[in-house]
């Protein structure tokens, strides 16, 4: 979702926690090197990022994070349900001190419903999904469709529903939480 933004032209602040995000650990490597500054995975989806390291769980860091957020336009995450409020930097807290902000949140099931606390992947999200039903032949099990779809397709969605969002913030001054399920957005492939 950043990623697409960040191409269009939004100014993104890629935030990474201490020790660098586990995606600087996936394959494939430059010269086939394994090393958090070599993944083609890490540098595909943070073109067009800038990129800075923060504790969310120390003062100092949520407090930085509180003054770009009092500035963002648009915070995307993708932390369990309720983590960020647990921390004190949840959408409603963080709309305090700035009512336009948005706060897009993409998770395996969504922020409410009966299976939000569950964990999930790309794999569950597939199955759940429906994607992987017409993967296959029918007297075989089902396939997982490669690329991690169901995270792209939320990743689609999530910029999209950001997007609007903007839009809306344009016509009423009011910023709004955007909030994505892996599991539903697979279901656009399927149409």
């Amino acid at each position: 979702c950043a990623k697409l933004l960040a191409d269009l032209g939004a100014d993104v602040i890629r935030i990474e926690p201490p020790g660098g995000h586990p995606m600087r650990k996936m394959g494939p490597y430059v010269r086939d090197e394994a090393h958090p500054e070599k993944s083609l995975h890490w540098f595909h989806f943070n073109t067009s990022k800038r990129g800075i390291t923060l504790d969310l769980k120390n003062s100092d860091g949520k407090e930085l994070f509180r003054r770009l957020a009092n500035t963002a336009d648009v915070i995307v995450e993708t932390y369990r349900p309720g983590y960020l409020d647990r921390l004190g930097l949840g959408y409603e807290k963080l709309k305090e001190n700035n009512p336009r902000l948005i706060m897009t949140s993409i998770t395996p099931f969504g922020q409410t419903g009966p299976y939000r606390y569950f964990e999930g992947s790309d794999l569950i999200a597939q199955a759940m999904g429906g994607l992987m039903y017409p993967a296959g032949f029918p007297d075989a099990p089902p396939y997982r469709i490669g690329a991690r779809q169901s995270d792209h397709c939320a990743s689609i969605q999530a910029a999209v529903g950001t997007m609007v969002a903007l839009y809306a913030r344009e016509l009423t001054g009011e910023g709004q939480r955007v909030d994505v399920s892996c599991q539903e957005a697979g279901l656009q492939a399927l149409e």
